[in-house]
C-alpha cells in the first residue's frame, strides 16, 4: 500500500478486468510550496509583526487561543510581499477550482468563475491553539504557513491543523480502526485550500516560538454558462 503527501492510502489500481472504483463526493485539499519561501516569509512575517503592533487583537472574538489576529484586510495592503503572495495564491486557487469542477460539478455548471477573498492573520505561541470551526457564507479556505517553530528532529511541535471527516453517516458503519481525523503539520511556505464545509481546528503548539499563518476565505461566483 502506498500513502500521498497527506499521508493518507492509496489503494493500487484494479486489474483491467477487475472492479471499478468511483470518487464520488470527494473532499479535496489542495498542497503547494512557495518556491522562494525563505525571502517571502521574512517579508510578510516583518510586515504581521508590524501591524501586530498597530492594531487591537481580534482573538478574543475568534477560535484563536493564546494569540494574536489581525483585522480582515490583511491582503488588501499595499506591500511587495502581500502582492508575491497574492500571485502565489491567485494561481493554486484556479487550479484548485478548475480540478473541484471537473470532480463536483454537473454539467450545467458555469463554464469559468471568477472569486475574490478576504484574508488576516494569525500568530500562535506556546500555548496556543484554535477550537474545531467550519467558514461560513465562503466556498474555499486557505492558510499560508509563514513561520513555524524550529525544533530538533523527533521533537513533536504541535501546532498542526486537523482536518475531521465531514462525512455526515460515519458514526453508523465506521470501523475501529477507520481514521476520523487527519493531521497536517505546518511547514514555512505551504500553502493549503479546502473546502469550507471542512470541519478544522489547531492543536496546542508545545514548543516556545511562533506559528505565523496567513488565512483566508474565497468566494466563488459563476461568470457565464456553458
Amino acid at each position: 500500500m502506498t500513502y500521498d503527501t497527506l499521508g493518507v492510502m492509496v489503494p493500487p489500481p484494479p486489474p483491467a478486468s477487475g472492479l471499478r472504483l468511483h470518487a464520488l463526493f470527494p473532499t479535496l485539499v489542495g498542497e503547494a510550496d512557495h518556491p522562494d519561501a525563505e525571502a517571502l516569509n521574512a517579508n510578510l512575517v516583518d510586515y504581521i509583526r508590524w501591524r501586530e503592533r498597530q492594531e487591537p487583537d481580534r482573538s478574543p472574538l475568534t477560535t484563536v487561543n493564546h494569540g494574536w489576529q489581525s483585522g480582515l484586510d490583511l491582503l488588501d495592503a499595499d506591500v511587495p510581499a502581500i502582492h508575491a503572495l497574492k500571485r502565489f495564491i491567485n494561481h493554486h486557487v484556479e487550479m484548485f477550482l478548475a480540478e473541484w469542477g471537473r470532480l463536483m460539478h454537473s454539467a450545467s455548471a458555469p463554464s469559468s468563475f471568477r472569486y475574490d477573498y478576504r484574508g488576516w492573520a494569525v500568530i500562535l505561541r506556546q500555548g496556543g491553539f484554535q477550537h474545531e470551526h467550519i467558514h461560513s457564507r465562503t466556498n474555499l479556505v486557505g492558510v499560508y504557513y509563514a513561520q513555524v517553530p524550529a525544533v530538533p528532529p523527533g521533537v513533536v511541535a504541535g501546532g498542526a491543523l486537523s482536518l475531521t471527516d465531514p462525512r455526515g453517516g460515519r458514526l453508523a458503519t465506521r470501523a475501529m480502526w477507520d481514521v476520523d481525523r487527519i493531521n497536517l503539520q505546518p511547514v514555512a511556505g505551504r500553502l493549503l485550500l479546502f473546502p469550507s464545509f471542512l470541519a478544522h481546528r489547531v492543536e496546542q503548539l508545545l514548543v516556545p516560538g511562533e506559528r505565523i499563518s496567513i488565512n483566508f476565505d474565497v468566494q466563488v461566483d459563476a461568470v457565464s454558462p456553458r
